[in-house]
């Protein structure tokens, strides 16, 4: 299903014709709020097939960060060039900001070879400064911002001697739903679950705790069949590989 078929059915089920602008069209007037936080519920709610996903991210010459959207937790990052790839060994913060130690321009460059998910939340974010001017007050430099809420970012050492691409795996949200022809691994592998998180959302705001427990009960129900799924494909004819 993609959102208006999506948003068509939700209205249907429950009654809350007042969430379309009418009943011909199906314009949105409050339904998608509802199916988007169900589709977030039901992300975080287990791991699935569809929960992991792979994003590439360039990374130039000086680079030491990348940036990227909807991700929930980073797990493997690799660095890519014309001649292979190599996984990059994650760090603990404080041995990445060691190694940071100095300025930029005092360090040497080369095949970036550890990793670690670096924060870019500035707090107070009402007053926000430049990292300029965050680097001439503390003596470690390489603080990355980003306004952008929905962006994670992974902080890479060295920095990159030529351009590289970066593989982050990891879990990543589903896309957000905004226009009628969108679709996501929910609403078209399984619009049902989606129908019933949306509903959930709903009771939320009715304060209807059955609802919500009787809605959480049989969503769960759903997950853990997918879930299944998942681990009968992972461990499925798994030998070790020689080399």
């Amino acid at each position: 299903m993609n959102l208006k078929e999506l948003r068509t059915q939700f209205v249907k089920r429950n009654g809350r014709y007042d969430l379309v602008v009418d009943g011909v069209d199906w314009v949105d007037n409050g339904a998608d709020f509802y199916i988007n936080a169900g589709q977030r519920y039901i992300d975080r709610l287990d791991t699935v097939s569809k929960s992991e996903g792979r994003n590439f991210q360039p990374l130039a010459s000086g680079d030491y960060y990348a940036t990227f959207p909807f991700c929930r937790a980073v797990k493997e990052v690799y660095v890519m060039d014309g001649d292979g790839q190599t996984k990059l060994e994650k760090v603990d913060y404080d041995d990445l900001r060691d190694y940071y130690a100095s300025r930029q321009s005092q360090l040497s460059t080369g095949q970036p070879l550890y990793y670690f998910p670096a924060g870019i939340r500035l707090v107070p974010e009402s007053d926000r400064l430049t990292v300029d001017e965050l680097d001439s007050m503390i003596d470690w430099t390489h603080v990355i911002i980003d306004p952008s809420y929905n962006y994670n970012a992974v902080m890479v050492y060295p920095p990159a001697d030529a351009a590289y691409t970066l593989e982050i795996s990891g879990l990543f949200y589903s896309p957000e739903l905004v226009n009628d022809d969108h679709e996501s691994s929910w609403s078209v592998l399984h619009p049902e679950i989606l129908l019933m998180a949306a509903n959930r959302q709903m009771e939320i705001d009715y304060r209807n705790t059955q609802g919500v427990k009787d809605w959480e009960l049989a969503i769960q129900s759903e997950i853990l069949g997918l879930g299944k799924d998942l681990v009968e494909e992972h461990i499925a004819d798994v030998d070790q590989m020689e080399g």
